[in-house]
Order: C-alpha cells, then structure tokens, then sequence
C-alpha cells in the first residue's frame, strides 16, 4: 500500500547541533552553522533562537520537564521540581516508581554523556484476563538520542514483526522466529517454559530484557541501551488524567472506536465486529484537531482495525500522543500547578518500571537539560508501509532492508543522513 503520507510535508528530521569536542559554548560564527543547514527537500525545523519578543518573554520549562522528552511518556512522572537541589530532586520524583533491574550486562551502556538509546515497552495488561494468557508488548519504540543531545528520535516496531527471538535459559524458551512482541511474553512467565505469565517487577524484568536482547541482535555489532521503561497502558490512563484534557490534540484518520461506545461505555473486552458487520457502532474520532478527554485520547492511540496503514497508524498515534502529552506536561500551567505535580508523581507508581542504567537521576536531568517537545523527530519504521506475508496462515511483517539499515545507523550515531535520504519517513504530529 503506498504511503499516504509519502507526498504531504513532513518534519525535519533534525540535525543534531555541532559541539565543540572541550564541551564550551557553540561559537556564533558563521562557519560553524554552515554544517547546520537541512536538506531542500525537508521542511526546517524552528529556529532555535530568535523570534518575537513574546517568544523570548516565555517562561522557561525546569530541567525536570526536559528530561521526559528523552523517554517520551515518562517525561510526566519524573516532574515537580525545578532541581535546584538534584539528589533530594531525584529522590522525591522517583519516590513512587517502581525499579527494576533489566539491562543484561554486556548491553547496559557505559556512559550517557554520548549516544543513548532509550527503550519504551507498552504493555495492555487487562483485568480479568487468565493468567495463562501471557503478556506481550503492544507497543516497542526505540528511543534514540544522539551524542548532541539536542535531538529525540522516537522508532517504533510493529508488533508483528517477524524476528528471531533469542534462547532465554532463565525461562526455558528455547528461541525460534516469531513475533517481536513474543519476546516479552516468554520471558514474563514463571521460570518454565509452560509456566503462567509473572507479572512482578522480576517477571517484567526479564521481558524487558529478552526484548532488548532480540533488537539488539538485529543489529551487527549489538546495541546498548542506557535505560528502559515498562508502561502500563492502565496505568497510564491515570497520568492523562492528572493533566486533564488533551489539548489540541490531531486526528490524522477518520476511525472508529473498538473498545468504546459513542457515550463513552467500555465495551469489554471489545464491540466484536468482524467483517460484515456494521463498522461505525463504536466512538467516532473525525479528522480534526480538537480537545480530547484522557479516555479518548488513550483509546484514539489504541486503534489500528479501520485504519489504512493498520497497526503502522497506531504507532504513528502513539507517538503523536507521547508528543502531545509531553508538550503539554512542559507547558508553564501544568509545571507551575504543585496540585498537578503532584498528581503526576502519584500516579507515576501505577504507570511504570524503570531502570535507569547505572547512572543517577540527577545525571539523567543535567545531561538532557536541552532537549524540548520540538526535539522530538518520530520515525515510520518500514517507511510506514506494509511489509508482510503469510507463514503457516499468520500474519508477520517483515522489517525491510531499509529499516535495518535504519538500525545500523542508529548504531553508528548517524540518524540524520539516513532520513536525509528518507525524509517520507518521518511522521508528522498533524
């Protein structure tokens, strides 16, 4: 299927800004911006500097805002305080997460005053369900920072995609080609291979870490990774919430609802329509950009079935989220309001587990305290277009030869020429 949005305009995939290898100021001269300037065929990014005196009259976002960008939704829950005072900072914002040791050894990154590479994992674990019935990750995006730090590239996977799943002794799962999501779901068990799926922070753990283990192998070479968040779709709901309405937030694709009723009643565990059926029962989401209450706005970002692009869509919507939220989590009403500070650190204990590596929170903050929402540059693994085949009457995608060249570069740090070469690849948030 052609990309529908291979001929609209799409964001700048952003070059990272030259630094100085001493680490002083940027010089002001002319030479060194030269390097700086993008491709003709990319819409540039906003200036960085400049504008209207309104613009530079506006209030700044405290580091501890800044810092989310990097991890995209849990730029939210490390909020609430200005870091005037960082290790007592760190502690209070971490307070109510939940930790937990995921990165294998020979993956864990030494240092983040490099590149980063940042995994997300969006688990909808939902009540009621069998606890033979095991937990995959619906949701795997890379999160990519370059050395600059000055630039987020968010990468997502589709849950389909067919790879080769590692051995995991720890569980007795002896490896094999199958779903990238998979990889969570056989390692998330108790420590048998037929065992039922262990939802603590240790059985999320070793998901966590068979994930990372089975991209990284894609890559010649490996990859390490300097931190990682499991996030609980239902937790998740609770941190939307905290910030109330969804502003401004986009619908790109006209779709209906599978999860939820026009007045809002949850249908459990969906409307089950197939194919015949009467497709627009559910919520209705018009193209448009309008305010969406936390509900919608989750369930919008769930929705593949109905969508041209499928489940390329709702990654694109999930980053489109992600964005929204962290744009507005940094807005002066929501980190100037200590009630919604507040909020979000409690509701942070329900959304997710983190490691972050071997470093410090406090090191986290200071090393991407340049970073903003409009840093975020959001990647359409596969370019956005269909890939799959049948195998044994399953669906996979395959990941095409330009999205694991995508992953070398990631690797060797040079994220900007490749979607240089494939600006279509890069998602708008309109």
């Amino acid at each position: 299927m052609a990309d529908r949005y291979a001929a609209g305009p799409v964001d700048s995939p952003r070059r990272p800004r030259p630094r100085p290898a001493d680490g002083r100021p940027r010089s002001s001269d002319r030479s060194e911006r030269v390097d700086r300037r993008r491709p003709r065929d990319v819409r540039p990014a906003r200036p960085r500097g400049g504008g209207d005196q309104s613009t530079r009259n506006r209030p700044k976002a405290p580091l501890w805002a800044k810092l989310v960008i990097a991890f995209g939704s849990v730029v939210m829950v490390l909020s609430g305080l200005t870091v005037a005072v960082p290790k007592l900072a760190g502690a209070w914002l971490t307070g109510n997460i939940q930790q937990i040791d995921a990165i294998p050894t020979e993956l864990r990154a030494t240092s983040i005053d490099g590149p980063i590479n940042f995994l997300l994992l969006g688990l909808d674990q939902r009540e009621g369900e069998e606890a033979e019935n095991r937990i995959r990750a619906d949701s795997i995006v890379l999160v990519h920072i370059p050395a600059t730090h000055d630039v987020v590239y968010m990468i997502s996977f589709p849950r389909d995609s067919w790879v080769e799943i590692p051995e995991y002794p720890p569980t007795k799962y002896p490896g094999g080609h199958d779903k990238i999501n998979a990889a969570f779901a056989n390692a998330a068990v108790t420590p048998d291979i037929y065992g039922d799926r262990d939802a603590s922070p240790e059985g999320w753990a070793r998901g966590a870490e068979l994930t990372m283990r089975t991209i990284s192998n894609l890559v010649p070479g490996g990859l390490k990774f300097s931190g990682t968040a499991i996030i609980n779709f239902a937790g998740f709901e609770k941190v939307v919430e905290a910030l109330g309405t969804i502003k401004n937030f986009c619908v790109d694709e006209e779709v209906y609802s599978i999860h939820y009723y026009p007045d809002g009643r949850r249908a459990f565990p969906d409307l089950n329509i197939t194919y015949g059926d009467d497709q627009t029962v559910g919520k209705h989401y018009p193209v448009g950009c309008y305010e969406m209450q936390p509900w919608e706005a989750l369930d919008y970002s769930r929705q593949r079935y109905g969508l041209s692009d499928g489940d390329y869509g709702r990654q694109r919507h999930q980053q489109q989220l992600l964005k929204a939220i962290v744009r507005q989590a940094m807005s002066p009403d929501v980190f100037t309001n200590l009630s919604t500070v507040n909020k979000l650190r409690e509701a942070a204990g329900d959304l997710f587990w983190l490691d972050l590596g071997d470093f410090a929170i406090e090191d986290w903050v200071m090393t991407l305290s340049s970073l903003r929402p409009d840093d975020i540059v959001m990647i359409k693994t596969n370019g956005g277009r269909f890939n799959g085949r049948l195998v044994n009457d399953t669906y996979y995608e395959y990941l095409s030869d330009e999205t694991l060249e995508l992953l070398q570069h990631v690797k060797a740090g040079t994220v900007f020429d490749f979607l240089a070469q494939h600006p279509d690849w890069v998602a708008t948030d309109r």
